[in-house]
């Protein structure tokens, strides 16, 4: 999947809200020769993306998320654990956890603004 392509697609039928783009985190391989050739060949991005309708998370170009939500106001973001929590159309609540996005201080308080 092109991730870029794919948040692009979503961006032009939605409201950006907030969009986090981040380098992957490199993996065990990573630290190694073989893994030094992986990572400039391979230039994986993390997306966190919410819009008016939705949340989108992209690890590593893969999608772990796409939840569309009932309330914007009703997403929660908890700094302590690095969770997004919101309830689904389907009103079940559910939880993001966002460490894998190693979250600097300016970004989370930027989401405290946005959502809390």
């Amino acid at each position: 999947m092109d991730s870029v392509k794919y948040i692009n697609s979503i961006l032009k039928k939605e409201q950006n809200i907030f969009l986090l783009k981040k380098s992957s985190e490199p993996g065990i391989l990573d630290n190694t020769l073989v893994g030094l050739a992986y990572l400039i060949l391979n230039r994986n991005k993390d997306y966190l993306l919410i819009t008016n309708k939705r949340i989108v998370c992209l690890v590593k170009n893969r999608l772990i998320t796409n939840e569309e939500y009932n309330s914007f106001s009703k997403i929660q973001f908890n700094s302590s654990s690095d969770k997004i929590i919101f309830e689904n159309l389907e009103n079940k609540k559910q939880n993001l956890g966002l460490r894998k996005f190693r979250l600097s201080y300016e970004e989370i308080q930027k989401l405290k603004q946005i959502l809390n």
